[in-house]
Parts: C-alpha cells; structure tokens; sequence
C-alpha cells in the first residue's frame, strides 16, 4: 500500500507543481486524497519552492515570451511593455548559457527510463554519471 500511496504523492506533487493555477483543495479532488494529505505532502517536500522554481526557469519564461510574440504577431495588444520586455529579453539571453537544472534533470531521468527499455544494466551504469552531471550543472548555477 505505501508504494502506491507513494506514487500517488509523486503524481500529484508533479501536476502541483506544473498547474501554477492549480489548488491544494483541487488536487486532492484529482488525486482523491484529503485536502489535509496534500497540505502535509506540501509542506514536507516543498511542493511551493518546486513550483516557483519550475514556472521561473527560463524555458518556462521564454514560452510566456513566445506567447507574448504570438499575440502581438496576431494583431493584437501586447501585455508586456515594450521596454520592460526588452530588459526580460536582454537577462534572458544572458541565462541562454546555462542549462536550468530541473530541465537537465528531466531529461536525463527521461534518458535514463528509455535506456533501461533496451539495456537495463546499462542504463544502471548511465544513472551514476548522469547524476554526477547534473550535480555539476547545479554546482556551476
């Protein structure tokens, strides 16, 4: 039973942190679990930190930018202020050089899970540098 309740956390501590719309009362709906269960899961690892940190990456905020293009593209009223979204743009670039660690660790796990597929004992010998790798990305931030 704790295995699936453990995965049930990890379930719903991933779409918590990707639905930034998202409530604490709303996912316990999703995941029928208690309100109370995810406020403790939350609290315990960090599940608002996580999703500030995942909705912060510069992936997330040049897609908030793509959109701004699109619309503006479209005809219609930007959202952003021109010189304010010129300053964005400038600090964005800068961030081009680094790889956000979230992102690294995704795919890697990603890499990881597809590896194990064909070649499991492998993909165990791939997991320990992938880890090293992504301590060192973490590291150089």
């Amino acid at each position: 039973m704790a295995g699936k309740l453990d995965k049930k956390r990890q379930q719903a501590e991933e779409w918590y942190i990707e639905n930034n719309d998202g409530s604490q009362k709303l996912c316990a709906e999703l995941f029928k679990i208690t309100e109370k269960t995810v406020g403790a899961w939350s609290k315990k690892y960090n599940w608002e930190e996580k999703r500030l940190d995942y909705h912060s990456s510069p992936v997330k905020i040049k897609q908030l930018l793509q959109r701004e293009a699109m619309l503006v593209a479209q005809g219609n009223k930007p959202t952003i202020q021109a010189d304010s979204l010129s300053k964005i743009m400038a600090s964005l670039d800068r961030c081009d050089s680094k790889a956000d660690p979230i992102v690294v660790h995704r795919i890697l796990k990603d890499l990881d899970n597809f590896i194990s597929v064909d070649d499991p004992a492998f993909a165990g010998k791939c997991t320990k540098y992938h880890k090293l790798f992504l301590q060192h990305r973490i590291d150089l931030e």
